[in-house]
C-alpha cells in the first residue's frame, strides 16, 4: 500500500486534509441539497420539499455515499495506522 504518513509532520498536514476530504465526500449530497433548497426557498419565497424541489432529493444519495465514505475512511485509517507503527518502530 502507498505510504500516507512518511514523517511525523505529515500528521499535521496530510492526515487532517484527507480525513476532512473523505468526510466531505460522504456527506456532500446532504450539504449540496440543503444549501440548494435553502437558496431556492430564499429567492422564490416558496417552501422547498421533496415534492416540489429537486434539491431536497439529493440528500437521499447520502445513503449511497455514506457507506462508501465509511469504507474509505476505514481503509485510510488502517493505512495511517500501519505507517505510524512503521515510523514509531524505526525510532527505537
Amino acid at each position: 500500500m502507498p505510504k500516507i504518513i512518511k514523517r511525523k509532520r505529515h500528521y499535521l498536514t496530510r492526515f487532517p486534509i484527507w480525513f476532512v476530504a473523505i468526510l466531505f465526500f460522504a456527506l456532500s449530497p446532504y450539504f449540496i441539497g440543503v444549501l440548494g433548497s435553502w437558496l431556492t426557498e430564499h429567492y422564490t419565497g416558496q417552501p422547498c420539499h421533496e415534492g416540489n424541489c429537486g434539491w431536497m432529493v439529493l440528500p437521499f444519495f447520502t445513503f449511497i455515499t455514506l457507506p462508501m465514505g465509511a469504507l474509505g475512511l476505514l481503509i485510510f485509517l488502517v493505512i495511517v495506522l500501519q505507517d505510524s507503527l512503521e515510523i514509531w518502530g524505526k525510532q527505537k
